[in-house]
């Protein structure tokens, strides 16, 4: 195999290109495809730092040295006539931007859909990736700020397709909508390869690959759980317990048995995998758990929170395994209202495990068992309308994999009653977990949810035209007055109006305008202290059922054991629980980010075939730079950049959020049908671009239409 060595001449190139300084990723990506030419770029960066052609800063990154300075002036000489001198610090001897420097040399961010118009380096055999938007073909290297875009004229292109791997010689002059061109010096790859881009996206976000030592060591050395070391825990293994989950799940840290009693009331029990007695608290695997936060779920694979030994395996509640829980019993009245619960760690063996799909089939055909579930969870479904729980009915995209786990297709899930049997029992669990938590004042971690903003509601209410019928309040104004002189997690007013929104039995909204309400909610979060969740409804309500893949959960368990086993809580621990509630809210925000952005690349590594190709889709978003639009088959959503829109100049109008063009007044808003072609796909990015093609009728419409056509 031969290996291209990165020229010292690219190295500076970029450097000199760049407004910013530019770190080792860009590195990474424009100059090195394999280890062997990651390693020799290392060095050489590492030679032209020490040989002064390069500056190294913090973090990895470099950037030109600056010119001499004059210590008298604090001012670098002209480089060329009609330069403006540059101030250089006294403190880092670097030069400092002054007010009114060009546009040319201020780093902008540039809205979706737009590309930076930076000089590219000119150096050879740049890698790059081809990328195909209407009839031209771009190469672009980097990712983010450090990302440049060149474009492949006709006879310099080659017989290169996008998604492939090329490496690059930039053109001494513009090509088509004034980004510098460039030529083909090479192949490096037929096309484009998924694990690549995998290895990419977990790079560039900060997933780990991997585990500390210690923190595997600690996994290795847990032994498998016999009754003989546990026999103090409430032995369940001749019970009839299951498990509803995913068929293709890895891990399953919840279990349920259910009993209906003779004076109709119900016990059930809530068996949750016993996390706790696994990772020690301050051990390594407990250090790196927290560092994590939660499993990390990727539409092609997923980042457990714990080792695999741990997470699939000695904690997974396996069928016909002996593993250990942490259980909560409840007792349940005919109309769903929890009157008892309690906390026991038992010792147990899953009977049986369904996947979702299985669960509801075997109910249809009436398996006793799950028709007793489902009877069971109707109950609780209907306490919790009548506690005021907003009910979204958003489609979630699912992936299909080929054997290779690499994205082939994306469609809407389907939800059926089986998850919901699981849903209901979970939440129950939950809110006991929160009324025991705060009855004892023990220092577990609540789920919170603040009300919304009370303006973002006033909106809701009378700015939305599809929105504001479905209400029906008398004085509109006043009704508002009033809300604004309420505050709180729990504003009675303020759920009403949402659960009226939501209401089904009104019609269902478009899920375009379900996200729009959706969006002006606040984030759940976590806390110490039991502030309320507005979403359900509920005073109480904490995590207790997912110890495997979320650290919240993992935290209470221990609180909750250390008392049921009468050991004394450090008051210590209270003060870290406000720490740690903080630390895993952050740190969920992040995560939520990250597996949106993941669901984008799948979506981007679908659509790259289907360039050119000509679909009907809502628009589901509206922002001042484009439109987002969702499409059916494959199920994904992509962009129109206002910048593609060239019939008119668009703006947002704040009032209505609908975008708006200036000259003829064209509107479009969330929901709208329309049609459209795919004219970029890039994996790397996650950006799919759409071309506008026009509107779709309404029914109302195409009957008028067919109703003249008959007159004529």
């Amino acid at each position: 195999m031969t290996i291209r060595v990165p020229s010292e001449k690219a190295i500076l190139d970029i450097v000199r290109a760049s407004a910013t300084p530019v770190g080792w990723p860009q590195f990474l990506v424009a100059l090195a495809s394999s280890a062997d030419e990651e390693r020799a770029l290392k060095r050489l960066l590492k030679k032209a730092a020490a040989a002064g052609l390069i500056l190294k800063l913090k973090g990895k990154r470099y950037m030109m040295p600056p010119p001499v300075a004059s210590v008298a002036t604090g001012t670098v000489g002209a480089t060329g006539s009609g330069d403006a001198a540059t101030k250089v610090s006294p403190y880092t001897g670097l030069p400092v931007r002054q007010k009114g420097a060009t546009a040319a040399t201020a780093n902008s961010d540039s809205a979706p859909g737009s590309e930076p118009r930076v000089k590219p380096p000119a150096g050879e055999g740049i890698l790059a990736r081809v990328v195909r938007e209407g009839k031209f073909l771009f190469a672009v290297t980097g990712e983010g700020r450090s990302r440049l875009k060149y474009v492949l004229p006709k006879g310099e292109s080659g017989n290169v397709k996008a998604g492939a791997m090329i490496r690059i010689k930039s053109l001494d002059r513009k090509g088509p909508f004034g980004y510098t061109a460039a030529k083909v010096v090479a192949a490096a790859r037929e096309e484009l390869d998924f694990a690549e881009v995998s290895k990419g996206f977990f790079k560039r976000h900060g997933i780990p690959a991997g585990y500390p030592k210690r923190a595997l060591a600690e996994a290795a050395d847990q032994p498998e759980p016999v009754w003989e070391n546990h026999s103090k825990r409430r032995d369940m293994r001749d019970e009839y317990i299951v498990t509803i989950d995913p068929a293709d799940a890895k891990d399953h840290d919840d279990a349920l048995s259910l009993e209906k009693l003779p004076d109709g009331s119900w016990h059930l029990g809530v068996h949750i995998a016993d996390v706790s007695e696994y990772v020690a608290l301050d051990g390594a695997l407990d250090e790196e758990a927290l560092h994590r936060g939660y499993t990390q779920y990727l539409p092609w694979t997923a980042a457990p929170m714990l080792p695999q030994r741990l997470s699939g395996d000695l904690c997974s509640l396996l069928e016909g395994r002996d593993r250990l829980a942490f259980s909560c019993f409840m007792e349940v009245a005919p109309d769903g209202e929890l009157k008892k619960y309690s906390f026991e760690e038992t010792f147990i063996r899953v009977s049986r495990f369904h996947s979702y799909e299985e669960a509801q089939g075997l109910k249809d055909e009436g398996e006793p068992h799950l028709c007793l579930l489902a009877e069971f969870t109707d109950a609780l479904l209907a306490k919790r309308k009548r506690d005021g729980y907003l009910d979204f009915q958003l489609p979630e995209p699912r992936v299909a994999l080929d054997d290779q786990r690499r994205p082939v297709d994306i469609y809407p899930g389907k939800r059926l009653a089986s998850h919901g049997w699981v849903e209901e029992c979970m939440l129950l669990a939950n809110q006991a977990t929160a009324r025991h938590l705060h009855k004892l004042k023990l220092p577990g971690l609540y789920r919170v949810h603040e009300q919304p903003d009370i303006e973002v509601v006033a909106e809701l209410w009378s700015g939305q035209a599809e929105l504001a019928g479905r209400v029906d309040e008398k004085g509109g104004a006043d009704a508002l007055k009033k809300l604004r002189e309420t505050s709180g997690f729990l504003n009675p007013m303020i759920q009403q109006f949402y659960v009226k929104l939501l209401d089904p039995s009104r019609g269902a909204l478009p899920p375009a305008v379900q996200r729009k309400i959706l969006q002006s909610m606040k984030k759940a979060q976590y806390s110490a202290s039991p502030l309320g969740h507005f979403a359900l409804g509920w005073q109480y309500y904490a995590h207790f059922t997912s110890p495997i893949r979320r650290y919240a959960d993992l935290w209470t368990h221990r609180m909750m054991k250390l008392h049921a086993r009468g050991k004394k809580i450090p008051r210590i621990l209270a003060t870290r629980a406000i720490a740690v509630a903080e630390e895993i809210s952050g740190r969920e925000i992040d995560v939520v980010k990250t597996e949106r952005k993941a669901m984008r690349t799948a979506t981007a590594w679908i659509f790259r075939k289907l360039v050119g190709r000509d679909f009907q889709g809502e628009i589901s978003g509206v922002e001042g730079f484009g439109m987002f639009v969702t499409v059916s088959n494959p199920y994904g959503e992509g962009m129109i950049p206002v910048a593609r829109m060239r019939d008119d100049y668009y703006e947002k109008d704040p009032e209505t959020g609908h975008l708006v063009g200036k000259r003829s007044r064209r509107r479009f808003e969330l929901g709208m049908k329309i049609r459209v072609r795919v004219i970029k796909s890039d994996p790397m990015t996650g950006h799919v671009d759409f071309d506008l093609l026009g509107t779709v009728p309404s029914a109302s419409e195409a009957q008028s239409v067919r109703e003249t056509k008959d007159l004529v």
